[in-house]
Formats: C-alpha cells, structure tokens, sequence
C-alpha cells in the first residue's frame, strides 16, 4: 500500500519576493519621474535663463538705437553727411556696439537730409541681438532758423524791381538759391550770393557779390568783390574792387582795381590795377596802371596803357603807340584758382510742425463751424471750443454751437464794434479774413489761407495755406511784443499764454515760435501747399517772415526781421521785391532773436528712426 503524501506547504517566501519587486519598480517609476521632473525644471531654468538674456541683449540693442538717434540729431543734414563709417562709441553704455555702415546725402527717402544706415549690437549673458537701422538727418545744426547773418533767405527765383534796404546788420548776407534779376537797388548787404545768375541795375552798393552763374551789373553800382563761377559783364558807371571769373569778363569803361579770369577779357576802355587771365585780352583804351599777365594774347586798339607785363603768344598794338610794356613770355601759365560753390542750406517751413505750439487753432468741422481748439491759456481751459456770437457779443469762445452766457467762457477778438466780427471765413477760397482791433495775445493756427487785414497784433500767426495782408496792418510777434503787450493786454486782461508768461514774472520768456509774426505753408502726405506770403500792401511786421514757398513785397513794407522763402510749393513765378521793402534791424527788443526759430530759412537740427529689423 502506497503511502499517503503530505500536503504541500503555501508557497509565503514567492508571494514576499513579488512584493518587494513591485515596490521597486513602482521606486524606479517615481525616481524616473522625480529626475524627469528636475531635468524639465533645469531645461525651463536655463531656457529662461537664456530668453531673459536674449531680451536684455534687445533691450541694450534698442538703448544703442536711441542713443544713435539722439547723437545724429544735433548734426543737422549737412554734418551727418560728413560722417566716417566705422564704430561709434558711446560712453556709460555696456554691452551696446554701434557703426555707420552708410551715407546717403541729399536722399529721396529723408525729403533731401542724409540717410544713415547703420548696425547696433546688444549682449548680455552670453546672448546677442543685433539690429539693423536706417535713420534720417534733417535741418541745420545749430538749431536752425536763418542763422545770425542771414537776414534774407531765398530759395528759387528773385526779382528785385524795387529798392531793398537792410539796416543794422553790417555783415549780413542774402541768400539765393535761384537767379535774382531787376533793376531795383540794393543797399546794406554785406554779401549776395547766388547758385544762378545776377543780373542788376539800379545804384547799388554791395561788398561781396558771387555767383555760382554769371554776373551781368549796370547803373551806378559799386561793389568790392564780384566773384563767378561762369562769366561777369559790367556796364554803365559800375565800380569795383576785385573781380575773378571762372569764364569770360567783359567791360566798357568801368574801374576796377584787380580782374582775374580764366576766360578771354574784353577790356573796352577800363582802367584797372591790374589783369590776369589763362586766355587772350582785347582792349580799346584801356588803362592798366599796374601788371597785366596774359597767357594768350594781348590786343589794344587804341591809345591804351600798359605799365608792366607779360604775354604767351602775341601782342597786337598800334605802331604808334609805345605805351604798352609787356614782353613774351613762351608758355607762360597764369596761376588762377578756379571758384568753387559753397553749401546752401534747403529752407523747410511746415505749418504742421507749429500746430502743438499754437495757443489757438482755428479749423472748420464737418457742419462748416469754426472750432477753435485751446492750449496752454491761462483763463481757458484746454479744449475745443465753437467760436460764435450774437449781437453785441461776437467772437465768443463757446462749448456749445451758438451763443449763450452759460456755455461761452471768454471773448478772444475785437471787431471795428461790439457788433462787428473780427474773424470770417470764406469757404469758397478756405481764408480766414482777421479784420478789426486785436486779437488775444498767443500763437493762432489757422488751416487753410489767411487774410491778415486792419489791426494791431500781439501774435505769431501761422497758416497751413497761404498768408496775404491788407493796409494798416501791424503785427508783432510775440518775443518781440513783449511783456506788456503779451502778458498785461488791457483788451484781453484774463487770458495769457502760459508759455510766454510764467507765474510770478515781470517778463516774457521767449519760445521759439514767438519769433515768427507770419509763416505760411505746409505739407500732408508729402504733398506741400500753400507757402505764399504777400505783404503787397502798406506794412509794418515785428517778427520774422518764413513763406513755404514764395515771398512778394510791396507798397511800402517794413519787416524787423528775417524773411524766408522756401520755393517748398507748386505756385508759378518767384519771389518778387518790389516798390520799397526795408528789413530793419535795429534797436530789436533783447527778447526777439530773429532767425532763431525752427524753420526759419531752413529746419532745425534732428533725426528719426526710417526703419529697423532684427539681423
């Protein structure tokens, strides 16, 4: 009989080694995920790392493009046009590198300033950004304005049919960047200069006349030094003192101490000094007390006189006449230095860039209302406001359409009446016409043309079409109307312009628009217009004068200060002087610094930003 086998045991130890191999798997899992979880926290840490890094690199990127900006802004166009490529270095700024890679004078894209391309690199912790950027240079350094001996600013065409007179400026120069042409006079100009022909007339006295064309002088002039670039005629009585031309000279009787030409010299019967020229001479008559060297040949048809010189090729003199002395002289070279054009600064006027400067703004709304928007008054608070009336209480500042004595806070004109506007608007020419006794001290914007007729101004007007004035106007802007006028006006006592009239001063402080009694013209969208300023009537104008575009006198016109035209502007003809105008500057109030404004004969000094990108 088989024996009965024992029951087998629970297999307990397999059951405690299964266990300990699931805790540690599920160990292992955990602890995978631990170091997954503080692999990620390390990636996100070092990535974050990394992008804050990259963005103090940009940031420092983009503190060099400023810096770039604001060291190109005091250059102006011409002295950015003279920058060197290579580095720039800025001091106090870490991490930044910056160079010029690129300079483009006079470019399209930067309305005729200087185009500067350029590099700027930013780093930080072992990142980098590095940007791209174009910026443009306009204006003048300097801060602007016509300069301190720059009275008369012209660019495009000048007729002078009538007499100019400058007074109080002993070294003042006029400006042209066109030809100027009549048979007016000129008096007090210490120099002329022109990029196209003169043509003159008239009793004239000038020190300094050049041309970057010819010169053509007739009458009674008398002139120290004629200078140009193409060739110089005189006639009549004209008298002067030097005289060079890159071209042919001709004269009749006229006296000059020295002619210098690299051309052929037709003499006539003048009496000079003496005479150089690299081509030949003809004379009939002519006088030279001192030595004539000509390369060419010398010709005198008459009893002419010689005292000295010497000649390249031939002379050709009367048997009987034994009073030329000059000799030959086989490849003789007269040392003559051809001229040279100088730089002439493009004026830029914009209406639009005085629109923040203004104290008040006038514009139409789409209902053909005047709204009138106020800035810095004291006795206004800022805002837009209807300009209207009714009866006896006209040209009212008004927060609703039409008069009431609850909506309207402050009369700002005074007509011929209390009946009586001063201010209408013509919506068939878009002109603002000002007509009567005053107006409130401060900067008046207008949009469109302006009308500036009878009355007596403390303001700086400014329009972005085109100004024309009408008898018994006189206008004093506002550093030159002063205090008194401007800050204490008996007419309009509660309203001040803040800017002009701090609390607690006696005086007026000066800003740079209040140089300006008119400036007209201005851009939108890179179209200009307007810019025609004609003070044709009777007028006295305490302030500078900056026309857009073109600038017409006459009657009898007094401006104390500078005057500007632009030629910004699509009108026909030129500026034009007539009848008589006088630019007096004399005993001017120390307040009133005439071509210290921004755009008065030409932008002041500045730089923006064209474009950027990330490289």
């Amino acid at each position: 009989m088989a024996p009965t086998p024992r029951p087998t045991a629970p297999s307990r130890p397999q059951r405690g080694v299964s266990s300990v191999v699931f805790m540690m798997l599920l160990g292992l899992g955990l602890s995978a995920l631990v170091l997954a979880a503080a692999a990620h926290l390390r990636a996100s840490q070092s990535q974050s790392r990394t992008v804050h890094a990259q963005t103090q690199a940009q940031l420092k990127a983009w503190s060099g493009a400023e810096a770039l900006r604001q060291y190109l802004y005091p250059l102006g166009a011409s002295e950015a046009a003279k920058l060197e490529l290579g580095a720039v270095n800025f001091q106090g700024l870490d991490g930044v590198g910056a160079r010029i890679s690129r300079v483009d004078p006079s470019h399209a894209d930067c309305e005729g300033g200087t185009r500067i391309a350029s590099e700027i690199a930013g780093s930080s912790g072992g990142a980098q950004a590095l940007l791209g950027l174009v910026y443009c240079a306009n204006g003048q350094a300097g801060g602007g304005g016509s300069g301190g001996k720059l009275p008369i600013n012209i660019k495009g065409n000048l007729d002078l049919s009538g007499d100019l007179k400058l007074l109080g400026d002993e070294k003042a120069r006029m400006v042209v960047d066109g030809r100027v042409s009549g048979a007016g006079s000129l008096a007090g100009i210490h120099e002329l200069y022109a990029s196209g022909n003169i043509t003159l007339g008239g009793s004239t006295s000038i020190n300094t006349v050049f041309s970057e064309g010819s010169i053509a002088l007739s009458g009674s002039g008398s002139y120290s030094v004629l200078n140009a670039m193409q060739d110089i005629t005189l006639s009549g009585g004209v008298k002067a003192g030097s005289l060079t031309a890159n071209g042919r000279v001709k004269l009749e009787s006229n006296e000059l101490v020295s002619v210098a030409a690299i051309g052929d010299a037709q003499l006539g019967s003048a009496k000079l000094g003496q005479l150089k020229t690299r081509g030949s001479a003809t004379a009939s008559n002519a006088q030279i007390s001192g030595q004539a060297l000509v390369e060419r040949s010398y010709s005198e048809g008459s009893n002419g006189a010689v005292a000295s010189g010497f000649y390249g090729q031939t002379l050709s003199v009367p048997g009987w006449n034994t009073q030329v002395k000059m000799q030959r002289q086989a490849g003789l070279v007269v040392d003559i230095k051809p001229l040279t054009p100088q730089t002439i600064s493009q004026p830029r006027i914009d209406a639009y860039e005085y629109r923040s400067a203004a104290n008040y703004r006038f514009e139409r709304d789409a209902q053909n209302r005047t709204v009138v928007e106020v800035s810095q008054v004291q006795g206004l608070p800022d805002g837009r406001y209807f300009l209207t009336g009714q009866g006896d209480k006209q040209d009212w500042l008004c927060t609703s359409s039409s008069y009431s004595a609850a909506s309207c806070l402050a009369k700002i004109c005074a007509g011929f009446s209390e009946y009586n506007s001063c201010l209408s608007y013509q919506p068939a020419t878009q002109t603002w016409v000002l007509a009567g006794l005053s107006m409130a001290p401060g900067v008046a914007w207008f949009k469109g043309n302006l009308s500036a007729g009878q009355g007596s101004y403390a303001n700086s007007f400014i329009a972005t079409g085109n100004i024309i004035t009408a008898g018994n106007n006189v206008t004093e802007a506002l550093n030159y109307a002063g205090f008194a006028k401007v800050c204490s006006n008996s007419q309009f006592p509660g309203l001040r312009p803040l800017a002009y009239c701090p609390a607690g001063s006696a005086e007026i402080k000066p800003q740079p628009a209040g140089n300006i009694a008119f400036a007209a013209g201005g851009s939108v969208g890179g179209v200009y217009s307007g810019g025609r300023i004609d003070l044709s009537a009777a007028n006295h104008v305490y302030g500078d004068v900056l026309a857009g575009d073109v600038l017409i006198t006459g009657g009898s016109t007094v401006v104390h200060g500078h005057v500007v035209a632009a030629r910004l502007g699509t009108q026909s003809g030129g500026s034009s002087f007539g009848a008589s105008t006088t630019i007096d500057l004399r005993n001017l109030p120390g307040s009133f610094k005439p071509g210290e404004n921004p755009s008065g004969g030409g932008a002041p000094a500045s730089s923006r930003l064209l474009w950027a990108r990330y490289r």
